[in-house]
């Protein structure tokens, strides 16, 4: 089974990013390009297939090695929010990880809050942890909604 990863930041304009990763040949998992945006987290189904879709996707493919130096993994982020540096996009956003194995559909996804760090980055608020037994994409945005107000910015 693969194991996929999909990380939902509520920005502080709002907007709901989700950062697909896959395994990258030279180190840690990196996000697949651009996050796929979704206008807002109220509603509960559009952002549960939203995540389904990037769980799929996550580790589809392996990225090949890169240097880490001269090709940092946010740069086209970054540059696509028109910010300089990671610090100034990571103030007051919240962050919530949702991860699960599986080959064709999940049966088991962990939805972790996230604390945000700002210089020590986001870490996970164990307690608030939930496995959920995949039942409907609605009950996967409302898992990540309830896991949002966990969520520290």
């Amino acid at each position: 089974m693969k194991k996929r990863n999909v990380n939902v930041m509520l920005y502080r304009d709002r907007r709901v990013f989700l950062f697909v990763y896959s395994d990258c040949v030279n180190g840690p998992s990196v996000s697949l390009g651009l996050p796929k945006v979704v206008p807002a987290l109220t509603d509960a189904d559009a952002l549960g297939s939203a995540i389904l879709q990037g769980l799929r996707e996550s580790n589809a493919t392996v990225h090949p090695a890169r240097d880490w130096r001269a090709d940092p993994p946010d740069r086209e982020f970054l540059e696509w929010l028109g910010l300089a540096n990671y610090r100034q996009y990571q103030r007051g956003v919240r962050s919530v990880d949702v991860s699960a194995a599986f080959d064709h559909e999940p049966k088991e996804i962990e939805v972790m809050p996230e604390r945000n760090e700002r210089r020590g980055g986001f870490t996970p608020i164990s307690r608030w942890r939930r496995m959920l037994t995949f039942e409907s994409p609605e009950q996967l945005g409302r898992a990540v909604q309830e896991a949002m107000q966990k969520a520290t910015a």
